[in-house]
């Protein structure tokens, strides 16, 4: 079964068409302004130990942030809304990708199962050698694994809400489905290479996440795969943020 690629012309203005966004772009801009300044913007105590508290305060704000963002974009496009607000189907089949290995007979479910698997050992090579390389005791990343699945889960939402989530209902029906792909991956991508993981490297692997994550998100029309790769990445990543910080 294959999902319907639309191609169909943008009738509206440019402004109407790209208006979801570059909200979505500002709400980025904002988790980047928001990251160093939680504890500011918040100023009391949540958890003792600052890094835990400062990433605490952060998830809170940007879920509010993130609320607020969805609303809107309920606002302006409620069918696309309404179409991609699900789990998706695991059933339907991909666009094939020969240079990826994606084949026409393929389902998202053994796609998704596969990059879920393949990326996550790449985010997690490129994690230990950034930021574990010298030893942190299994201990400690053990004692930090339930907060960084707690945070992972709320961080995977917020980012895919912007990132994939606001740039497939802005777009989708108005431009091709490539190109919303690619504006997701460039989304994603850039503020990447000031983030973890980051520079060149990370901003590429950020990229393409991005490009696979809207992917799947328009071809099952559904968030599953979009939130559970990102989850898995970010169990990784804040799992060796957090052990480093205490």
């Amino acid at each position: 079964m294959h999902i319907a690629h639309s191609t169909s012309p943008d009738t509206r203005s440019p402004i109407q068409t790209w208006l979801p966004v570059v909200l979505a772009a500002l709400g980025v801009g904002g988790l980047l302004l928001v990251g160093p300044n939680a504890a500011t913007i918040l100023p009391f105590t949540i958890h003792p130990d600052a890094n835990l508290d400062a990433r605490i305060k952060y998830q809170l704000i940007t879920l509010v942030m993130t609320f607020i963002f969805l609303v809107i974009l309920y606002r302006l496009r409620p069918e696309n809304f309404r179409r991609f607000a699900r789990l998706g189907d695991m059933r339907a089949n991909p666009a094939p990708v020969s240079w990826l290995g994606i084949k026409e007979k393929d389902t998202w479910r053994q796609v998704g199962l596969t990059f879920a698997l393949i990326v996550t050992i790449a985010t997690a090579a490129f994690i230990y050698m950034g930021f574990l390389q010298d030893g942190v005791p299994v201990e400690q990343l053990v004692s930090v694994l339930p907060w960084a699945v707690l945070l992972s889960v709320s961080n995977a939402f917020v980012e895919e809400s912007l990132t994939r989530f606001g740039v497939v209902v802005g777009l989708y029906g108005r431009i091709p489905n490539n190109l919303i792909y690619i504006t997701a991956a460039l989304i994603f991508g850039i503020p990447h290479y000031l983030g973890t993981p980051g520079g060149p490297v990370g901003a590429l692997m950020a990229g393409f996440l991005g490009w696979l994550l809207a992917k799947s998100l328009v071809e099952t029309r559904g968030v599953f795969w979009a939130w559970f790769i990102h989850f898995l990445q970010d169990v990784v990543i804040i799992t060796a943020l957090l052990a480093v910080g205490m």
